[in-house]
């Protein structure tokens, strides 16, 4: 019943029950429909929102991976810049050069790029090429640098034996004067009157005048030898070389010390079998006695 409140009449209504229970049931059902695309456009939305950020995270992905394709280029750049000083460096320390496609791959095959980058590239064909690319180059700048610093260090190792060798390798004559007798295999002895070989060179000079070390080496013997050659200075230098010094007037060393080039070992003198003040010098290379003007570097002897 409808009861107004002015003076018009009371209105009534009969419904019946099964027509409350059909209105009931639209009802449920418009609040159903109205729930679900409440549901569906919210999750629609946030799809949509999700696929953005990803979309937007995939072309900065994308954008950082070709700012590090272009770093690794200039690292290329940088590693074969190198590879031309290791080739340098190589010849100085008589190394045989490295072969150019070992070089330029490195140790081992092609890069096979990571687990993380495949997973990717099924993901994201696009992005993930440019990933597994980019793992598979930086792979390859990996192993050229790890066989550069290899190189390197073979270079730089050999460097200093070869100049460990060249300062125990006799280079200078041992002191200043005439050089009065050569090597030979058969020369008249001036006291013994006599021929015989002589071993080493003859350097006439003033007594006292200083005799000194051609290398870097280590004393042997220093004292008189009953064989001639008066008081005497033995150097082993190492790498085969052996040096002797006869004839002396005083020894500035003793055995068991180690000299480097220039040192004075002894002064010249007159001491053993000699006609006179001079210095006797030989040089021994692996036992066999050599021409010692064959090591000197420089101007020779008058």
């Amino acid at each position: 019943m409808l009861v107004p409140h002015d003076n018009e009449r009371v209105r009534s209504f009969q419904v019946s029950a099964r027509s409350i229970r059909n209105a009931l049931s639209g009802a449920a059902i418009f609040a159903l429909l109205l729930g679900t695309f409440v549901i569906s456009f919210a999750v629609k939305q946030s799809h949509h929102s999700q696929s953005a950020g990803l979309k937007r995270e995939n072309q900065l992905l994308a954008a950082e991976v070709d700012e590090m394709r272009k770093q690794m280029e200039a690292l290329d750049r940088s590693i074969a810049a190198l590879a031309k000083k290791d080739e340098q460096v190589r010849v100085i320390a008589g190394l045989p050069e490295v072969n150019a496609d070992v070089r330029k791959a490195g140790v081992g095959g092609p890069g096979t790029g990571s687990m993380g980058a495949r997973a990717l590239a099924k993901l994201n064909p696009g992005v993930g090429r440019k990933v597994e690319a980019t793992s598979e180059d930086l792979d390859a700048l990996m192993r050229r640098a790890a066989l550069l610093r290899g190189s390197m260090d073979q270079a730089v190792t050999q460097i200093r034996r070869n100049q460990q060798r060249m300062a125990s390798t006799p280079t200078i004559l041992p002191t200043d004067g005439h050089l009065s007798s050569l090597f030979s295999g058969s020369r008249y002895h001036p006291v013994l009157r006599i021929s015989r070989p002589h071993k080493g060179i003859d350097i006439a000079a003033r007594i006292g005048e200083p005799i000194l070390a051609p290398a870097r080496g280590r004393v042997v013997f220093a004292g008189n030898r009953s064989n001639g050659y008066g008081n005497m200075v033995e150097i082993d230098h190492g790498y085969g070389y052996v040096t002797r010094y006869a004839h002396a007037s005083r020894l500035r060393v003793r055995t068991g010390q180690t000299v480097d080039r220039g040192d004075r070992i002894a002064d010249v003198g007159n001491t053993g079998l000699t006609s006179g003040p001079h210095l006797h010098y030989e040089v021994e290379v692996n036992g066999n006695q050599v021409d010692p003007m064959n090591f000197v570097i420089g101007d020779a002897l008058p």
